[in-house]
């Protein structure tokens, strides 16, 4: 069987890791539960032409503060995949825990770094928040 791609054509200055960080943020996520199908088994299908309807957020890279947007969220992302190898390798519970909490803490930043890059209000933060089952 194919298996549908999603292919990157032009990055535009833009890390991969930014893209990777929008792409699993509470926003972007949220996004895509309403426009994936869900399956019987509740959880959703995230298929290429869902993907390709996400509104990925292009840096104008005349601006100083949307450029430090990025490479905050670039270096947020990939000391995120880090901690994540550092948990595969955790052999106690109170290694498992900590680097949970780690996890946790840095996924919180990279979600306030987008509501901040997509202009949400608080009210807005509160819908996506509440709809991602947040407390």
């Amino acid at each position: 069987a194919r298996c549908p791609a999603v292919i990157i054509e032009k990055l535009l200055g833009h890390e991969l890791s930014y893209l990777l960080a929008l792409l699993n943020s509470k926003l972007l996520s949220y996004h895509l539960r309403s426009v994936c199908p869900a399956k019987l088994s509740g959880y959703i299908e995230f298929s290429a032409s869902c993907i390709t309807q996400v509104p990925i957020r292009i840096i104008n890279i005349k601006d100083t503060e949307e450029n430090r947007l990025h490479d905050v969220i670039v270096q947020l992302a990939e000391h995120m995949l880090a901690l994540h190898r550092e948990l595969a390798k955790a052999h106690t519970e109170h290694e498992q825990t900590a680097l949970q909490r780690q996890i946790d803490a840095t996924d919180r930043e990279i979600d306030g770094l987008v509501y901040e890059l997509y202009g949400l209000t608080e009210e807005e933060i509160g819908i996506v928040e509440k709809g991602y089952g947040s407390d």
